[in-house]
Protein backbone atom coordinates (compact mmCIF):
# COMPACT_ATOMS: atom_id res chain seq x y z
CA UNK A 1 0.00 0.00 0.00
CA UNK A 2 1.83 3.29 -0.97
CA UNK A 3 2.27 6.16 1.82
CA UNK A 4 0.09 8.89 2.64
CA UNK A 5 1.31 11.52 0.88
CA UNK A 6 -1.52 14.01 1.68
CA UNK A 7 -1.29 15.13 -2.03
CA UNK A 8 -4.36 13.83 -4.38
CA UNK A 9 -3.99 11.26 -7.57
CA UNK A 10 -5.02 11.97 -10.62
CA UNK A 11 -8.74 11.93 -11.10
CA UNK A 12 -9.15 11.40 -7.41
CA UNK A 13 -10.40 15.63 -6.32
CA UNK A 14 -12.99 14.74 -9.23
CA UNK A 15 -14.26 11.85 -6.99
CA UNK A 16 -14.20 13.82 -4.11
CA UNK A 17 -16.35 16.29 -5.67
CA UNK A 18 -18.56 13.84 -7.17
CA UNK A 19 -19.40 12.04 -3.61
CA UNK A 20 -19.62 15.46 -1.69
CA UNK A 21 -22.23 16.57 -4.56
CA UNK A 22 -24.37 12.93 -4.57
CA UNK A 23 -24.55 13.75 -0.29
CA UNK A 24 -26.27 17.34 -1.16
CA UNK A 25 -28.59 16.13 -3.52
CA UNK A 26 -29.95 12.85 -1.22
CA UNK A 27 -30.37 15.48 1.44
CA UNK A 28 -32.05 18.20 -0.57
CA UNK A 29 -33.84 16.51 -3.29
CA UNK A 30 -37.64 14.72 -2.46
CA UNK A 31 -37.42 11.06 -1.29
CA UNK A 32 -39.63 8.93 -3.09
CA UNK A 33 -41.58 7.97 -0.20
CA UNK A 34 -43.49 4.52 0.37
CA UNK A 35 -43.39 2.95 -3.19
CA UNK A 36 -46.58 3.53 -5.26
CA UNK A 37 -47.90 6.13 -1.84
CA UNK A 38 -48.71 8.99 -4.70
CA UNK A 39 -48.78 10.98 -1.93
CA UNK A 40 -48.53 14.93 -2.98
CA UNK A 41 -46.04 15.73 -1.11
CA UNK A 42 -43.36 12.72 -1.08
CA UNK A 43 -40.55 14.82 0.07
CA UNK A 44 -42.33 14.95 3.43
CA UNK A 45 -41.13 11.13 3.86
CA UNK A 46 -38.15 9.50 4.51
CA UNK A 47 -37.72 5.73 3.96
CA UNK A 48 -35.35 4.03 6.37
CA UNK A 49 -33.09 2.65 3.70
CA UNK A 50 -32.37 6.65 2.79
CA UNK A 51 -31.91 7.96 6.42
CA UNK A 52 -29.05 4.67 6.50
CA UNK A 53 -27.48 6.05 3.65
CA UNK A 54 -26.91 9.53 5.20
CA UNK A 55 -25.57 8.46 8.11
CA UNK A 56 -23.44 5.82 6.45
CA UNK A 57 -22.11 8.84 4.80
CA UNK A 58 -21.91 11.23 7.76
CA UNK A 59 -24.19 13.96 6.88
CA UNK A 60 -23.10 16.38 8.76
CA UNK A 61 -26.54 19.09 8.51
CA UNK A 62 -29.01 16.14 9.55
CA UNK A 63 -29.98 16.06 13.24
CA UNK A 64 -33.02 13.21 14.00
CA UNK A 65 -35.44 13.73 16.77
CA UNK A 66 -36.90 11.08 18.78
CA UNK A 67 -40.18 12.16 19.81
CA UNK A 68 -40.71 9.08 22.51
CA UNK A 69 -41.02 8.52 26.46
CA UNK A 70 -37.35 9.05 28.21
CA UNK A 71 -37.65 5.28 29.07
CA UNK A 72 -38.16 4.24 25.84
CA UNK A 73 -35.42 6.37 24.09
CA UNK A 74 -32.99 4.72 26.48
CA UNK A 75 -33.68 1.34 25.37
CA UNK A 76 -32.95 2.33 21.87
CA UNK A 77 -32.89 4.41 19.03
CA UNK A 78 -31.50 5.33 15.85
CA UNK A 79 -28.02 6.19 15.92
CA UNK A 80 -27.45 9.93 16.90
CA UNK A 81 -30.95 10.99 17.42
CA UNK A 82 -31.61 13.31 20.04
CA UNK A 83 -34.60 12.82 22.61
CA UNK A 84 -37.86 15.21 22.69
CA UNK A 85 -40.66 14.76 24.87
CA UNK A 86 -44.29 16.29 25.20
CA UNK A 87 -43.42 18.49 28.33
CA UNK A 88 -41.15 20.03 25.40
CA UNK A 89 -44.23 20.70 23.53
CA UNK A 90 -46.44 22.47 25.28
CA UNK A 91 -46.36 25.51 27.61
CA UNK A 92 -44.10 25.22 30.65
CA UNK A 93 -46.74 27.48 32.21
CA UNK A 94 -50.07 26.36 30.92
CA UNK A 95 -49.97 22.75 29.91
CA UNK A 96 -51.52 21.33 27.47
CA UNK A 97 -51.67 24.32 25.72
CA UNK A 98 -48.79 25.14 22.32
CA UNK A 99 -45.45 26.20 23.43
CA UNK A 100 -44.40 29.85 23.05
CA UNK A 101 -42.42 30.51 19.66
CA UNK A 102 -39.18 31.36 22.73
CA UNK A 103 -39.55 27.93 24.10
CA UNK A 104 -39.77 26.41 20.59
CA UNK A 105 -36.34 28.91 19.46
CA UNK A 106 -34.79 27.05 22.56
CA UNK A 107 -35.77 23.56 22.08
CA UNK A 108 -34.01 23.59 18.96
CA UNK A 109 -31.22 25.67 20.26
CA UNK A 110 -30.46 22.69 22.70
CA UNK A 111 -30.60 19.93 20.02
CA UNK A 112 -27.54 21.75 18.21
CA UNK A 113 -30.00 22.60 14.73
CA UNK A 114 -28.56 24.92 12.24
CA UNK A 115 -29.69 26.78 9.81
CA UNK A 116 -29.69 24.72 7.35
CA UNK A 117 -30.21 21.39 9.09
CA UNK A 118 -32.35 18.74 7.72
CA UNK A 119 -34.88 17.33 10.75
CA UNK A 120 -35.89 13.58 10.85
CA UNK A 121 -38.60 13.23 13.17
CA UNK A 122 -39.76 9.73 14.54
CA UNK A 123 -41.89 8.47 17.38
CA UNK A 124 -43.75 5.06 17.88
CA UNK A 125 -47.24 6.64 17.76
CA UNK A 126 -48.04 10.19 16.60
CA UNK A 127 -46.33 12.83 18.61
CA UNK A 128 -43.71 13.14 16.16
CA UNK A 129 -46.76 14.90 13.59
CA UNK A 130 -47.54 16.98 16.62
CA UNK A 131 -43.67 18.22 16.47
CA UNK A 132 -43.83 18.67 12.95
CA UNK A 133 -46.84 20.75 13.63
CA UNK A 134 -45.59 23.07 16.15
CA UNK A 135 -42.50 23.64 13.84
CA UNK A 136 -44.74 24.10 10.96
CA UNK A 137 -46.97 26.61 12.74
CA UNK A 138 -44.11 28.69 14.08
CA UNK A 139 -42.56 29.04 10.12
CA UNK A 140 -39.59 26.25 9.93
CA UNK A 141 -39.12 25.13 6.77
CA UNK A 142 -41.46 22.70 5.52
CA UNK A 143 -38.91 22.00 3.34
CA UNK A 144 -36.52 21.15 6.22
CA UNK A 145 -38.98 18.40 7.72
CA UNK A 146 -38.54 14.75 7.42
CA UNK A 147 -40.89 11.94 8.73
CA UNK A 148 -39.13 8.48 9.03
CA UNK A 149 -42.03 6.40 8.06
CA UNK A 150 -42.93 3.53 9.76
CA UNK A 151 -40.79 5.08 13.09
CA UNK A 152 -38.03 2.85 14.55
CA UNK A 153 -40.47 -0.19 13.86
CA UNK A 154 -39.37 -0.35 10.42
CA UNK A 155 -36.08 0.84 10.89
CA UNK A 156 -35.57 -2.06 13.04
CA UNK A 157 -37.10 -4.43 10.78
CA UNK A 158 -34.22 -3.54 8.39
CA UNK A 159 -31.67 -4.90 10.72
CA UNK A 160 -30.41 -1.59 11.22
CA UNK A 161 -28.28 -0.75 14.89
CA UNK A 162 -29.60 1.52 17.34
CA UNK A 163 -27.89 3.12 19.81
CA UNK A 164 -28.17 3.47 23.88
CA UNK A 165 -26.37 6.43 24.74
CA UNK A 166 -27.11 9.86 23.93
CA UNK A 167 -25.48 11.97 21.70
CA UNK A 168 -23.34 15.40 22.46
CA UNK A 169 -24.25 18.35 20.82
CA UNK A 170 -23.19 21.92 20.65
CA UNK A 171 -25.75 23.98 21.67
CA UNK A 172 -26.68 26.55 18.60
CA UNK A 173 -28.95 30.09 18.49
CA UNK A 174 -32.20 29.44 16.63
CA UNK A 175 -34.84 32.00 15.88
CA UNK A 176 -38.00 31.40 14.03
CA UNK A 177 -40.24 33.96 12.21
CA UNK A 178 -41.77 36.53 14.89
CA UNK A 179 -45.60 35.45 14.09
CA UNK A 180 -47.01 32.03 12.67
CA UNK A 181 -46.29 31.55 8.91
CA UNK A 182 -49.68 29.37 9.10
CA UNK A 183 -52.16 31.25 11.78
CA UNK A 184 -55.04 29.32 10.38
CA UNK A 185 -53.11 25.56 11.37
CA UNK A 186 -54.73 26.41 14.48
CA UNK A 187 -58.50 26.62 15.73
CA UNK A 188 -59.93 27.37 19.01
CA UNK A 189 -63.68 26.90 20.17
CA UNK A 190 -65.42 29.77 18.51
CA UNK A 191 -64.50 28.93 15.45
CA UNK A 192 -64.99 25.36 15.82
CA UNK A 193 -68.48 26.20 17.07
CA UNK A 194 -69.21 28.06 13.88
CA UNK A 195 -67.89 25.40 11.66
CA UNK A 196 -71.11 23.61 13.23
CA UNK A 197 -73.21 25.24 11.70
CA UNK A 198 -71.72 25.94 8.28
CA UNK A 199 -72.22 23.24 5.29
CA UNK A 200 -69.01 24.14 3.50
CA UNK A 201 -66.87 22.72 7.25
CA UNK A 202 -66.27 19.50 8.51
CA UNK A 203 -65.59 18.43 11.65
CA UNK A 204 -63.19 14.94 12.53
CA UNK A 205 -63.06 13.27 15.76
CA UNK A 206 -60.07 11.05 15.65
CA UNK A 207 -60.44 9.33 19.27
CA UNK A 208 -61.60 6.17 19.34
CA UNK A 209 -64.87 4.75 18.97
CA UNK A 210 -65.60 4.02 22.22
CA UNK A 211 -65.00 7.83 23.31
CA UNK A 212 -66.59 9.22 20.16
CA UNK A 213 -70.14 7.22 21.25
CA UNK A 214 -69.93 8.60 24.79
CA UNK A 215 -68.97 5.09 26.10
CA UNK A 216 -66.03 6.22 27.79
CA UNK A 217 -63.81 9.61 29.02
CA UNK A 218 -60.63 9.87 29.39
CA UNK A 219 -58.72 11.62 31.97
CA UNK A 220 -59.01 15.30 31.87
CA UNK A 221 -62.32 15.76 29.56
CA UNK A 222 -65.55 16.50 32.17
CA UNK A 223 -68.25 14.68 29.69
CA UNK A 224 -68.47 11.94 27.64
CA UNK A 225 -69.65 12.55 23.81
CA UNK A 226 -68.45 14.27 20.80
CA UNK A 227 -68.80 17.83 18.88
CA UNK A 228 -72.38 17.86 17.44
CA UNK A 229 -72.20 16.30 14.03
CA UNK A 230 -68.64 15.35 13.90
CA UNK A 231 -67.50 12.45 12.03
CA UNK A 232 -65.63 9.76 13.21
CA UNK A 233 -62.37 8.97 11.81
CA UNK A 234 -59.54 7.18 13.85
CA UNK A 235 -56.51 8.19 13.40
CA UNK A 236 -55.28 4.57 13.16
CA UNK A 237 -57.15 4.31 9.91
CA UNK A 238 -54.49 6.13 8.15
CA UNK A 239 -51.48 3.32 9.13
CA UNK A 240 -50.65 -0.02 7.49
CA UNK A 241 -52.21 -2.10 10.54
CA UNK A 242 -50.41 -5.63 9.75
CA UNK A 243 -47.95 -7.70 7.13
CA UNK A 244 -44.28 -5.98 5.60
CA UNK A 245 -45.16 -2.07 5.84
CA UNK A 246 -46.67 -2.32 9.46
CA UNK A 247 -46.77 1.23 11.02
CA UNK A 248 -46.16 2.92 7.82
CA UNK A 249 -48.55 5.80 6.51
CA UNK A 250 -51.56 4.27 3.83
CA UNK A 251 -51.26 5.11 0.24
CA UNK A 252 -52.24 8.69 -0.56
CA UNK A 253 -55.26 6.75 -2.72
CA UNK A 254 -56.66 5.17 0.32
CA UNK A 255 -56.06 7.99 2.80
CA UNK A 256 -58.53 9.97 0.21
CA UNK A 257 -61.06 6.79 0.22
CA UNK A 258 -61.21 6.65 3.54
CA UNK A 259 -61.97 10.26 4.28
CA UNK A 260 -63.77 11.14 1.10
CA UNK A 261 -66.13 7.97 2.59
CA UNK A 262 -67.31 10.56 5.33
CA UNK A 263 -67.99 13.66 3.46
CA UNK A 264 -64.49 14.69 4.08
CA UNK A 265 -63.08 16.32 0.60
CA UNK A 266 -60.00 18.81 -0.33
CA UNK A 267 -62.60 21.29 -1.05
CA UNK A 268 -63.98 21.74 2.57
CA UNK A 269 -62.18 23.21 5.84
CA UNK A 270 -61.41 20.50 7.90
CA UNK A 271 -61.15 21.16 11.81
CA UNK A 272 -60.27 17.72 13.49
CA UNK A 273 -59.84 17.23 17.19
CA UNK A 274 -59.22 13.99 19.51
CA UNK A 275 -58.65 13.97 23.20
CA UNK A 276 -56.04 16.87 23.58
CA UNK A 277 -54.91 16.99 20.36
CA UNK A 278 -52.16 15.06 19.89
CA UNK A 279 -53.47 12.00 17.65
CA UNK A 280 -55.37 14.74 15.52
CA UNK A 281 -52.13 16.81 14.04
CA UNK A 282 -51.20 13.42 12.98
CA UNK A 283 -54.24 12.91 11.21
CA UNK A 284 -54.11 16.55 9.63
CA UNK A 285 -50.09 15.70 8.68
CA UNK A 286 -51.83 13.16 6.84
CA UNK A 287 -53.84 14.39 4.85
CA UNK A 288 -51.92 17.33 3.59
CA UNK A 289 -49.30 14.61 3.01
CA UNK A 290 -52.56 12.99 0.65
CA UNK A 291 -52.92 15.98 -1.31
CA UNK A 292 -55.33 18.15 1.00
CA UNK A 293 -54.49 22.09 0.92
CA UNK A 294 -52.89 22.96 4.14
CA UNK A 295 -55.16 26.39 4.34
CA UNK A 296 -58.27 24.06 4.83
CA UNK A 297 -56.51 22.04 7.59
CA UNK A 298 -57.34 22.93 11.07
CA UNK A 299 -56.10 21.62 14.49
CA UNK A 300 -58.78 22.02 16.97
CA UNK A 301 -55.63 22.65 19.69
CA UNK A 302 -57.78 22.63 22.89
CA UNK A 303 -59.63 19.17 21.31
CA UNK A 304 -62.59 17.31 23.42
CA UNK A 305 -60.67 18.29 26.86
CA UNK A 306 -61.51 22.11 25.85
CA UNK A 307 -64.95 21.58 24.41
CA UNK A 308 -66.04 18.94 27.06
CA UNK A 309 -65.77 21.52 29.83
CA UNK A 310 -67.49 24.08 28.20
CA UNK A 311 -71.22 24.69 27.81
CA UNK A 312 -71.20 24.12 24.23
CA UNK A 313 -73.43 21.30 23.41
CA UNK A 314 -72.20 17.28 22.99
CA UNK A 315 -73.81 14.48 21.36
CA UNK A 316 -73.47 10.98 22.20
CA UNK A 317 -73.76 7.50 19.73
CA UNK A 318 -73.47 8.65 15.67
CA UNK A 319 -73.80 12.12 15.18
CA UNK A 320 -77.49 11.76 13.43
CA UNK A 321 -78.57 15.60 13.51
CA UNK A 322 -77.54 18.03 11.60
CA UNK A 323 -74.11 20.26 12.58
CA UNK A 324 -75.35 22.79 14.93
CA UNK A 325 -78.17 20.82 16.05
CA UNK A 326 -77.76 20.80 19.79
CA UNK A 327 -78.73 16.89 21.47
CA UNK A 328 -78.71 17.57 25.54
CA UNK A 329 -76.92 14.50 27.14
CA UNK A 330 -77.29 12.73 30.66
CA UNK A 331 -74.65 13.02 33.38
CA UNK A 332 -72.86 9.46 33.05
CA UNK A 333 -71.99 7.10 36.09
CA UNK A 334 -68.88 5.52 36.51
CA UNK A 335 -69.66 2.45 35.11
CA UNK A 336 -71.22 4.26 32.30
CA UNK A 337 -67.53 5.99 31.33
CA UNK A 338 -64.60 4.73 32.08
CA UNK A 339 -61.49 6.86 32.40
CA UNK A 340 -57.83 6.15 30.56
CA UNK A 341 -55.01 7.43 30.83
CA UNK A 342 -53.07 6.41 27.38
CA UNK A 343 -54.03 7.83 23.86
CA UNK A 344 -54.50 11.35 23.86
Amino acid sequence: MPPNTGKQTPGQGGLTFLAALGLVLLLVAPVSGVPQGGYAHPEMLIQPEELKALLDRKASNLRIIDVRHKAKYYLGHVPGALEVWRPDLEDKNNPGLMPPRAQVEALLSRLGVGGKDILVLYGDLYDHAHLWLVLAYYGFPLERLRLLDGGLEAWRAKGYPTQLTAPRVSPTRVKLPGKSALPTLLANLATVKEACRDPGKVIVDVRSRRQYLGQQVKEGAARPGHIPGAVWLEWRETVVSAGPGKGCLQPAAEINKIYAAQGVTPDKDIFLYSHSGLPAAHSLLCLYLAGYPLEKLHLYAGSWIEWSRSPEAAEMGDAASRPGTPLKIKKSSKTEATREKSDH
